[in-house]
């Protein structure tokens, strides 16, 4: 017979045990923290979503100066001409680099060593980035109001929207009819602002072009104009827009552009008065749901900073680029593969990255996959899977670091693109053969992205569409 275990040892056992089950749960807690923290869970669906609009819950009101902002293909654009067809996606593809081209060969054109004193004196109308967003907003222009829909752009800073008497216009899709609107002005040629602008003159009427690299064009007269939102009791007068009568282009649901660059033409430029050169989006995770473009309003505390560069051309929204993580996993990037600034942009689909930076970032995310074979790559994206064996994948986290300790961990949404009506899903960063990189729009989904133009900083902050 054993000897009796004495009430010392027996309570030096209980402890010990007690102990070592508080470190095995400890250890198992790390565990799955550790895994909502690196990996998130993506469910695989071949099946297309449901046409029905989601709104967001994040209300208008008659005090936001906020505007919906929708897929144009989606089932909240109620000027939608169109769903996109699965065989669009090579056009996606197509005018995201077109899109992606055009942004490179804004910056080649332009003296990046210019003195600040230079750059901020030039007006900057180079040709504009392709555009190339799938998102828009309505808004109304004239008096009485006249709804049109426009694909928000912060790399564009003209406002125009299609006018009559069209010699070319988008069909099936709202035509502005200046000659009913008691607001319009057409711009003299004689005026000091049309000398400034330095474009043509028709009639005594100011004239514009804007030529796209991918030739879509707008062309017409600029004026002056009320805009309103519906939402609100108060109209903003006197807005510089140009009022085209002949368009060249695919239009898939917009009459025109809202510009929201850093140049003095900007729809937020024009309203700094009223909204201190403030505005922030967000845009939502499925083209079913409704995201937010907003102007003004109080700063959340959530909102992490990183300066605009001080060399980036006078209208664009440059931030500096520091690092990137997979999985968890800060990526070995020498510093010398982000020395030029990343672009912020609306417009450009995916996130363009240079090639150090890009051939890092997809090993280690090919090595964190290598349970799922490789399917076929294409031209743009070249790490894809197919996943039809699977109902739900964990994939790794992705995280993009900016100056100032900005740290975005791309919602699940954006990681990851879906090749349409199939179960093929692919990385949705792309190289960039230069030196830039572009941050693009399916990486920025669900965040507040916001544009501070007086303190020149952009900053951005998780849950933005709810």
């Amino acid at each position: 017979m054993d000897a009796p275990m004495s009430s010392k040892s027996l309570i030096s056992y209980v402890i010990y045990g007690f102990l070592l089950l508080s470190l095995c749960n400890s250890l198992k807690d790390n565990a799955v923290d550790g895994t909502r923290a690196y990996f998130h869970t993506l469910k695989i669906n071949s099946l297309p979503s449901p046409d029905v609009c989601k709104e967001s819950s994040k209300a208008l009101n008659e005090v936001s100066s906020s505007l919906k902002l929708v897929h144009k293909f989606g089932p909240c654009n109620p000027h939608r001409t169109s769903t996109a067809p699965a065989s669009s996606f090579t056009e996606i593809l197509r005018r995201d680099k077109l899109r992606v081209d055009s942004i490179i060969q804004a910056r080649r054109s332009m003296t990046l060593t210019s003195s600040a004193e230079h750059v901020k004196s030039s007006v900057p109308f180079y040709s504009p980035p392709v555009p190339a967003s799938d998102y828009i907003v309505n808004v109304e222009i004239g008096t009485p109001k006249k709804e049109v829909p426009l694909i928000f752009d912060t790399g564009s800073g003209l406002i125009w929207t299609q006018c009559k008497p069209c010699k070319a216009c988008y069909p099936k899709v709202p035509v502005f009819d200046p000659t009913k609107s008691t607001s319009f002005k057409g711009l003299p040629c004689s005026s000091e602002l049309c000398q400034l602008l330095g474009q043509g003159c028709s009639s005594s009427k100011c004239t514009y072009k804007t030529a796209y690299v991918d030739n879509s064009s707008s062309a017409g007269i600029y004026a002056t104009e009320t805009i309103s939102f519906n939402h609100l009791r108060y109209d903003f007068k006197n807005i510089l827009i140009g009022c085209s009568d002949q368009v060249s282009g695919d239009s898939d649901g917009q009459s025109g552009i809202m510009g929201l660059n850093r140049s003095p033409i900007s729809f937020s430029s024009q309203t700094a008065n009223i909204y201190n050169n403030l505005f922030s989006y967000c845009i939502p995770s499925n083209p079913e749901s409704t995201g937010h473009l907003t102007f003004g309003g109080k700063v959340s505390n959530d909102v992490q900073f990183s300066p605009v560069t001080k060399t980036s051309p006078s209208s664009d929204y440059d931030i500096k680029m520091t690092g990137i993580s997979v999985g968890g996993r800060r990526l070995l990037i020498d510093a010398s593969a982000f020395k030029i600034a990343s672009t912020i942009d609306s417009g450009a689909v995916f996130t363009r990255l240079p090639p150090k930076a890009y051939s890092t970032l997809r090993s280690l995310f090919r090595e964190m996959m290598k349970g799922f074979p490789l399917s076929h790559p294409d031209i743009f994206l070249d790490t894809c899977y197919d996943f039809s064996n699977y109902s739900t994948v964990a994939i790794p986290s992705v995280s993009v670091f900016f100056e100032a300790g900005v740290e975005i961990d791309i919602d699940v949404s954006g990681i990851m693109f879906q090749y349409p009506g199939s179960k093929v899903y692919c990385l949705a960063f792309a190289e960039l053969d230069d030196e830039v990189s572009i941050f693009g729009n399916f990486q920025q989904k669900t965040y507040t992205v916001v544009f501070d133009g007086v303190k020149e900083r952009i900053g951005f902050a998780p849950g933005g569409c709810n």
